[in-house]
């Protein structure tokens, strides 16, 4: 099992660690990092609309991107989206995966099913929309590295670090 890494962990020093950070690199990624910490911790609640399966998906996500405190409550229907997303995209792969991929005509001959192609196209839509949203709201461990890079740069430009500096 992979071992989970913080955004704010660099490696530095370590074989494979990447590029040779310099000491203001570091420290500024250090100082980025230490933006995302809240005083308070956030209480997400999924909105109402959500149906069963969509709220075990916001409850594990949540659960697991708890320890990055990157989460908050603007992004909870967008958090919504993703988790109605995943729960679509699994079913549109189970659907896939019952109908099977040909389907068994009168005279005994196998043919393409017109459906499926129907519902891989679904699926596929489901899957970019999927992972768009996880990238937004930081659920992958590239758009994880990317924001606390993000920060160490606009630290090290001069700017604050903080989530307005993002913005621009």
């Amino acid at each position: 099992m992979n071992k989970v890494i913080a955004f704010d962990h660099m490696r530095v020093g370590a074989k494979g660690g990447g590029k040779h950070w310099t000491e203001k690199e570091v420290k500024n990624r250090e100082e980025a990092a230490k933006k995302f910490k809240r005083k308070k911790r956030v209480s997400l609640k999924y909105p109402d609309w959500m149906g069963e399966e969509a709220r075990k998906v916001w409850n594990k996500t949540v659960k697991d991107m708890k320890d990055f405190e990157i989460l908050d409550t603007v992004d909870e229907e967008v958090l919504a989206v993703y988790c109605d997303s995943v729960v679509k995209l699994r079913q549109l792969n189970f659907a896939i995966d019952n109908d099977g991929f040909t389907i068994e005509e009168k005279d005994g001959a196998h043919v393409p099913n017109p459906n499926v192609n129907d519902l891989v196209r679904m699926a596929q839509s489901y899957q970019r929309l999927v992972l768009q949203y996880a990238g937004k709201l930081g659920i992958t461990a590239e758009a994880r590295a990317r924001l606390a890079k993000k920060m160490a740069d606009v630290a090290g430009a001069g700017g604050g670090g903080g989530k307005d500096d993002l913005l621009d």
